[in-house]
Order: structure tokens, then sequence, then C-alpha cells
């Protein structure tokens, strides 16, 4: 009987293991499953480089479509730029490096701008008759190599092929602007689709003039937001055309960005500092972000106390390539941006891109996209990729925009305007850019645009919001975007539902899981030196206090260095590393030191839980987290008792 009670224990820890471990695998699944390597695309797409010189492409037929291009939507040769590579070298990569792979494969690698240094992104022509496709499988197997792929174009989700139908501009004079009936409609819808919302407010409006019709804002219940949070000390970068902000000697500030924070960007259409938007379309994202607000002028911005970067990446024209937003999406990154706003894209994917997107996810900064304006189509690229938030578009009354594309890559969705039936402009979004003659606008004036891109930046500017209330993980960002969005309908369409600022920063706000924390900590801690032993016996007191607090917040401590995205949280945020050190110090005073860790990892599990803080987010690791918390809520607990009940028999043998 002796030796069977002698493997009791080690029975007993091995089954309750093996009980939090199958709580465990729902969660470990879907973070599997969720960071698992993507199939490349590359190997597809070297088809398009068969006898592919400086003035010809391949053609694509039925017959061999298949064969070129694996992905959902089929190919579109028009995102190609003829005869051009861009290849990222590995980090460390010098001019001998360079030489010899020109020497090699026939090329001649040139920086692709200013960021080469650090990006290692260079670019190169397909000499006139060479075989484009052994060049690029011949750089893509290279060991000084992270990968060589063909260059596409990104551009602005309201091309050219369809920016009749999907941008409009409106403008109008004085306070009000377009048909006094369309607006009082659109208001009247913004005021329903905001009481849906529980958003609606006894709140003090601001005093820009033009407030009033910018129904997207009442919708997501902006005003409210505001007494949480205004985005001071957020630096967000817009990746688009520029953005009519600062000095420039192409033009001048638009009036209503006078008192807008800005900080120092780049153009990487022309390599250099002056990143002046000669298209409209980015300081029109620009605006929608942190235009000038309480300024008696125009209109109002959302996150109006931040800070905006201008990264311009696309040309007047609206284009650009993707050597140029990988270029720009890493320039914001160390340039101290926390959010990105890219209301741009493209239907074929760019590992160079991607792995841009990988690098600026690590350095803690929250990736704002938009889905694209396919009609119903695949979300486009970079929004497809998992670093990166995908907003799709809703008009006035909340339902998803004609034009929108949509799919399960989409995050939330956001107003970004709807008036292709209605063809009320009042049913747009309204902000202040400079909109060039040549494109049918008059300058610097307020216009009424609609599209994704303009839906992106509403959770561009929420996401801001956030940050500046100290949440700075964009794991726990998204997670807070997702869980306060309100529930639309499909979620191929809506995501986890529409964008709620009120919302999003009232939980953000949240402190009182911090300050139960410190109440149970301060509690047990008195209760652990005031109880029990002599003097001699305070520095073991004093340990059991360390232990205590180890496991109420080495937990959090781990998840701000690791992200809440990581898996390392199963560990940390679990019973494992209690039962081991009761394993271990199970006889003697040691005991003690294992059971107040239990307590504080308890207590810990308790008050994230109880102010759903857990860094568990919905993203990564699913909605299953709940059981597998109880599970080592209870676990921790049992140790304490069983620590607690082995140090009191200890007592009374003595």
């Amino acid at each position: 009987m002796r030796p069977l009670m002698k493997i009791v224990p080690a029975l007993a820890t091995g089954g309750v293991l093996a009980a939090l471990g199958l709580t465990a695998l729902p969660m470990l699944a879907t973070w599997h499953a969720r960071t698992a390597p993507t199939p490349e695309s590359v190997q597809a797409r070297m088809s398009l480089f068969r006898d592919f010189d400086a003035n010809q492409t391949v053609a694509v037929t039925p017959t061999n479509v298949s064969s070129v291009w694996t992905a959902s939507s089929p190919i579109q040769l028009s995102d190609f730029i003829p005869g051009t590579i861009v290849v990222q070298l590995r980090d460390g990569a010098g001019d001998a490096d360079i030489k010899g792979l020109d020497s090699r494969y026939g090329v001649d690698l040139q920086p692709n701008s200013i960021e080469a240094k650090d990006s290692e992104i260079y670019v190169a022509r397909i000499p006139s008759g060479a075989a484009g496709d052994n060049i690029l499988r011949g750089l893509s197997s290279d060991s000084r190599v992270v990968v060589a792929e063909p260059e596409i174009r990104v551009s602005i989700p309201e091309g050219d092929s369809v920016r009749s139908s999907v941008m409009y501009a409106w403008t109008g004079t004085g306070n009000g602007g377009g048909s006094s009936t369309s607006m009082q409609e659109a208001v009247a819808q913004s005021a329903a689709m905001s009481s849906d919302l529980d958003t609606v407010g006894a709140l003090t409006a601001p005093n820009d003039p033009r407030y009033a019709e910018q129904w997207n804002f009442r919708m997501i219940g902006i005003e409210e937001a505001w007494k949480h949070s205004k985005g001071k000390g957020v630096v967000v970068a817009v990746v688009d055309t520029g953005v009519a902000i600062g000095p420039s000697t192409k033009g001048v500030p638009c009036r209503d960005f006078a008192q807008t924070h800005y900080t120092k960007g780049y153009n990487f259409v022309d390599n250099n500092d002056d990143a002046y938007d000669d298209n409209a379309h980015g300081t029109h994202v620009a605006g929608t972000i942190a235009e000038s607000t309480n300024n008696n002028e125009g209109v109002a911005g959302i996150a109006y106390e931040a800070t905006i970067m201008p990264i311009k990446v696309l040309s007047a024209s609206g284009s650009g390539t993707a050597a140029g937003v990988a270029d720009g999406i890493r320039y914001a990154a160390d340039h101290g941006a926390k959010v990105i706003n890219m209301s741009l894209g493209s239907s074929q994917s760019s590992e160079v891109i991607h792995n841009a997107c990988k690098y600026a996810a690590k350095k803690g900064v929250a990736i704002v996209c938009a889905a694209g304006n396919g009609f119903g189509g695949a979300v486009g690229y970079p929004a497809a990729y998992p670093e990166c938030i995908a907003v799709s578009s809703v008009g006035p009354t909340g339902k998803i925009a004609k034009y929108s594309s949509y799919g399960k890559q989409v995050a939330l969705a956001a107003p970004g305007g709807d008036y292709i039936d209605s063809r009320d402009p009042a049913d747009g979004i309204l902000q202040n850019t400079n909109f060039p003659d040549s494109k049918g606008g008059h300058g610097d004036d307020y216009y009424a645009f609609q599209g994704t891109s303009m839906a992106c930046p509403h959770v561009a500017g929420v996401a801001a919001l956030i940050e500046a209330q100290g949440i700075t993980d964009p794991a726990k960002v998204r997670d807070i975007l997702l869980k306060s969005a309100v529930a639309n309908g499909d979620p191929n369409k809506y995501g986890a539902g529409i964008l709620s600022a009120s919302r999003a920063t009232e939980r953000a706000g949240q402190t009182s899981a911090i300050k139960l924390r410190h109440l149970l900590l301060f509690g047990v801690g008195l209760l652990t030196l005031a109880v029990g032993g002599t003097r001699r016996r305070l520095p073991l007191r004093l340990v059991m206090a360390g232990a205590l607090g180890l496991g109420m917040f080495g937990p959090d401590w781990t998840t701000t260095w690791v992200g809440a995205d990581s898996a390392l949280n199963l560990l940390t945020f679990s019973a494992l590393v209690p039962i081991l050190a009761f394993v271990a110090l199970r006889r003697g005073p040691g005991v003690k030191i294992a059971g107040m860790l239990a307590v504080g990892v308890a207590l810990n599990l308790f008050a994230n839980w109880h102010n759903d803080t857990l860094p568990f987010t919905t993203a990564t690791f699913g909605d299953s987290a709940l059981p597998w918390t109880m599970a080592n809520l209870g676990a921790t607990l049992a140790i304490g008792c069983a620590a607690s009940w082995r140090a009191f028999r200890a007592t009374r043998t003595r």
C-alpha cells in the first residue's frame, strides 16, 4: 500500500497536466492555424517572366492561367511592372554581395530608396532578351536573398477604372453644403444607426461649422470616445499619396490642418523629404484621422491630438510599387509610428510588403488597411495579411457598401460612405483636401469621397485613441477594436461588426483590473507577513511575499515582452509553473513559497478574467479561452490549498 501511496501524487499531477493540456488544445490549434506560413505565390508568378523582357509580357490564356496564378482571384497583368524585379537581401548584405549577384545573374541591382541600407530592398530590370524566370528562380534560391519577385503596382483602391463610380467630390458653401433635405436625411440615418450602436449621449459637439455633416462620426460614437482619449502623443503614419500638411515646395497646407500635429515623413516616389500630396487621396484620409478640430473651421478629425507622419509611396496618379510601399512601412516603423494607415492595395500578394508588415508588427505598430473596392470581390493586399486589420465599408444605414470588397480576412467594418445608388454626396465622407483641377476638383476645399479608403482611417484613428490610453501592443489594440465592435451580420462582410469608438475607448480605459490586483496583493501580502511564525522566520515570509508578487505580475510582464499573440502566454498564465514549483518544494518550508506563487497566479487569472483583460486575443487564440482559464484558476487554487495544508501539518508535527 505504501508504494502505491508514493505514486499517487505523481499520477494526480500527471492527470491535472493532461486535463489542462486538453483545455489548451483548441487555443493552440487556432494559434497554429493563424501563424502557420502561407504557401508562397512567387513560384507561380515566375511564369510571368518566361520570355519576359522590358517590352513584352506573356499572354495569359484559359489554358495556362492556373499555372501562373494560384490565388483566389485571377491574375491581372496590369498589376505587374514589365521587366522589373524586386529583391530583398538578407540583413548585413554588403557591396560585395550585390556585385556578386549582379555578376552571377546578369542584373544591375539598385537601391530602391534611402531605406535600402536598412531594408535591403533593391530593384533591377531584366535585360532585353534574357530569360526572366531563370533569373528570378536563381535569385530566389540564392542564400544571400530573402525574397525575389516580380515588381507589382500598388494603388489607391479607387483606381482609374472605377473612379467615376466610386469617388465623387462634393463641396458646399457656408455651414451647409449640398442639399439641406439630403443632409437632414443623412443626420437622421446616422442618429438612428448610433442609437442601434448604443453610442448616443448628451455631449458637447466641437465648434467646427460643418461637423453636423459628419454622420460617420456619430455612427461610431466619437463624442463619447473623446471623454476618454483624443489620441495625444500617438504618431499615425499615412502611407499614401502624401499629405498636404506642413511646409512644402510643391504647395501650401490645406486650410483645416493648421493645428494638426505632424512629424517628418518621406517621399518614396521622388526620394526626398517633401511628402506633399499631389493627388488629394492621402490628405482626405489623414483628415479623418486627425484634421484640426474645435478650431471654428470645416470639419473634425477622430484623433485630433495625434501626430500625422506623411509617407508618400503613391504618385499623383495614385500608383506606386511594392518596393516603395515596403520601404514606406519600414520607415514609419523605424521613425516612431505606432499606427500605420494604408488605404491602398493590389490584387496580387507581395512577400516584400508582407515582410515589411511583419517587421512593423514586431516593432509594436498597429497596421490598418482598406479591404479594397472590388464590388464584393476578394480582400486585397496588404489587407489580407494576418498582421493587418482589414476594414470593409458601410454607408449611413450601416449596410455593407456596394463597392466594398469582403471575405474571411475582414476584421471589422467602418463608415466609408455609399452613394452609388443615391448619387447623393451627403452619404459620403466629408473632409478637407487639396483636390487638383486636373482631377475634377478645385483645390483646397471640403470634399465627400467614398470607399474602403475612407473607412480605413476611421479604424486607424480609433486605434490611435486606444494607444493614447496606454494600450501599445498591436495585438491588444486589434482585440479591443474587435471585441468592442457591434455585430451586424455576415462576418465575411462586417468582420466582428461595425467600429465603435465609444465602446473601444471605454474598454481600453478600464483600470479596475490593476486596482483589483493591487488590492488583492496588498491584502494577501499583509496576511503572509503578519500571521504565524517568529521574527527569525521573517526572511521566509518576505520570500513568500515576493513569490506572491511574481505570480500576480509576472505573467503580465511577460506579455509586455512577448506580445499578446504569443503562445508563451499559455505557459505564464497557467498552473504549470506553480505545479512544478510545488513538486520541487513540497517538503520543508519551500512549500509555502510554492503555495504563494500558486495563489499569486490564481489572483492574476481571477483579476484578468473579471476585467476581461487576459492576453488571449480572439484573432490569435479564438473564443475558447474561458474553459482554459477556469481550469487553470481551479488548479492554482488547489495547489495553494494543498501547500497550506502541508505547511499546517508540518507545524503540527513539530
